[in-house]
């Protein structure tokens, strides 16, 4: 099989560039269904006719795409599940005085008054202060002035 290059499809002496990622995406998490189709083809096109791709093989192929598609979308599943949990976690502090450290050196206590997410961490907001949860050290019912 004589493949060049990820990018645009076009031939030139005997090989053959395929487009097989997304742009989006690097590595396994840029291949799709689609991809997979366009190299396979390309390998069937490009064989030695005097040794074809046996059965088991192809099959085998068309196995692991699967396998690897399915990998691929549990994974992004997964990360989703667990963003969602960690956000809940955080929202569930909304109300509460908590304390913490921010950065090295930078103790915070407040009253969380917002819960968000950050490349897939979660953050309370404490007035100015963005406390990543798990720097959380205390949490308790803030005091009512009578």
């Amino acid at each position: 099989m004589a493949v060049d290059g990820i990018g645009g499809s076009s031939s030139t002496g005997g090989t053959t560039e395929v487009d097989v990622v997304d742009p989006d995406k690097v590595g396994f998490n840029g291949l799709t269904a689609e991809s997979f189709m366009k190299l396979l083809i390309t390998e069937l096109q490009n064989q030695d006719p005097t040794e074809p791709l046996g059965n088991e093989q192809l099959l085998a192929q068309i196995s692991s795409m699967r396998e690897l598609q399915s990998n691929i979308e549990l994974s992004d599943t997964l990360k989703a599940i667990t963003t969602g949990q960690s956000l809940t976690q955080a929202a569930a502090l909304i109300g509460k005085e908590v304390e913490g450290q921010e950065g090295q050196q930078n103790p915070v206590t407040g009253v969380v008054d917002r819960a968000f997410v950050r490349d897939g961490k979660s953050y309370v907001g404490v007035g100015a202060f963005e406390l990543p949860v798990s720097a959380i050290s205390s949490v308790q019912e803030p005091a009512t002035v009578e």
